[in-house]
Parts: structure tokens; sequence; C-alpha cells
């Protein structure tokens, strides 16, 4: 039960997060449509821990509040990325798994996935992943696992983790030039613009596009008999 109304308490800071995130706060809770709304004392316990603040009936997230909503929102969507991408999860199935996932990742563990998947700027829905310290501090210092293709040394192999824009019509577009999570990519140059090998085709497209590929290097990889 404690760990339930825990969850509650969880969604309904994440949902305030959310509200701010679109210039929402401060906002009644009825405008939030929770499936589960806090009851009023559990919002007065909230005030009361210094999480919320309440001005005539709208509420807002403290300077604490925030900080703790933050990496609530920062576990679920670095989940849902490594859900959708390594396990092809979607819809549904996708949310439901990435909640769950979310109260159980401590710090190092929200680190170890973030560094996996190449510190990924949103989550996707094309939503920001709030940045953690190995973002910060340990970006350049660390080579990731997962990289994007602009930081990819020319000739190198590699495979396609994952690929996050805000464009939609950009994952149809480079559907079906070949470039999809999973494919085998050489890198052949960078200037004028990035120059792919997939198999026997070769592929130009621009440094933006290509910032928005995700991939893990197999330069030191023993190729398959």
């Amino acid at each position: 039960m404690e760990d339930h109304k825990g969850h509650l308490r969880d969604e309904f800071l994440e949902a305030l997060y959310k509200a701010g995130e679109e210039g929402n706060l401060p906002i009644e809770q009825s405008v939030l449509n929770l499936t589960n709304p806090l009851e009023p004392q559990e919002i007065d316990s909230l005030i009361t821990e210094g999480l919320i603040k309440s001005e005539d009936g709208k509420l807002t997230l403290t300077e604490k509040g925030r900080e703790m909503a933050e990496i609530l929102v920062r576990n679920h969507r670095l989940a849902e990325r490594l859900f959708s991408e390594i396990l092809d999860l979607k819809g549904s199935e996708l949310e439901s798994t990435s909640c769950s996932f979310e109260h159980i990742l401590d710090n190092s563990v929200t680190e170890s996935v973030c560094t996996f998947l190449g510190h990924p700027p949103t989550c996707p829905h094309g939503k920001r992943i709030p940045p953690g310290r190995c973002c910060r501090a340990s970006r350049r210092q660390l080579k990731p696992i997962v990289m994007p293709l602009t930081e990819l040394p020319v000739s190198s192999e590699a495979r396609i983790a994952f690929i996050t824009t805000p464009h939609h019509h950009r994952f149809g577009r480079l559907a079906n030039l070949g470039l999809i999570p999973g494919g085998r990519i050489t890198l052949l140059q960078k200037k004028p613009a990035y120059l792919l090998k997939l198999g026997s085709t070769e592929v130009a497209i621009d440094s933006d596009i290509a910032a928005d590929i995700f991939v893990k290097q197999l330069s030191n990889e023993v190729p398959s008999a």
C-alpha cells in the first residue's frame, strides 16, 4: 500500500514537472488529468514536506520538488529509450514498463543506462531527457558505448543503435535509405556531407540529420564467419 501511495505521489510530481515544461504552472490538480488524483490530505503532506506550493488553489513545484520530479522524469524517459530501442516495446506496453522501471532505478544504474545509450537528449516521443551528472561531467572523459554519428571517426564501422529527431517525417526518409536501428554502416567522410556506406550502397546526409543518429562503433568486433 505504501509503495502504491508513493507511486501516486511520484506521478503527481511528474505531472507538475511536465506542466512546467509547457509553461502551465501554477496549475489546478483537476487540469492535470491524473488517473488517480491525490486526496486533499496528500496534497497538504507534499506542501508540509516542502515539495509543492499552493496559492489560490493552484499548485507549483518548489525547488526541492522540482529536483525530485526531474529525477523521476529522467528515469522514466531513459527507461522509455532503453525499452524502445533495445527491446522494441511500443505503445501502452512501453509506457507501463517504463513507469514500473523508473521507481527502481537508483542513481548509479540511471547513469549506467544513460552512458550505455550515449546520453540521448530525448525520449522516443521527442521529449527532453533532463541531463544527469554523467552527461555534464563524463561525456568527454569516458567514451560512451553509443555515440552520435557526428562523433564517429571517419573510416569506422558501426551499428545504428537508435535515431532521435523532433522531425517525425525524417524517420520514413531515413528508413527508405536503409538507415534503421540495427543497420551496419561505414562512415566514409564528414565533409561536405556525411557519406555512409550501407553494404554496396553509399548514402549522403546532412550534418543535422547525422546528429540525430546514434551508433555503436564496431571497429573492435571480430568479424562473423
